[in-house]
């Protein structure tokens, strides 16, 4: 699927099997979903406040073994 690269959407414009990971009750922001190659990487823009968010939530996506999903959340 996306294996060489994090793909990012808005959360409205994200797959609705990604958007219904999500248990925040309106107040995503964005989706990331992040293949394995990635899995020991830090990746500051998930991490830190610099890409609009006050928590990430972090979720293991069965339909893709290997892939991670964050949704950031503004509140």
């Amino acid at each position: 699927m996306y294996n060489d690269h994090i793909k990012v959407w808005r959360f409205q414009d994200a797959p609705e099997e990604l958007k219904n990971m999500s248990k925040n009750g309106g107040d995503e922001d964005w989706v990331a979903l992040v293949p394995q190659k990635f899995e020991d990487e830090y990746i500051p823009w998930i991490e830190s406040n610099s890409f609009g968010r006050c928590c990430v939530n972090e979720y293991v996506y069965l339909v893709y073994p290997g892939y991670r999903v964050f949704i950031g959340c503004h509140s």
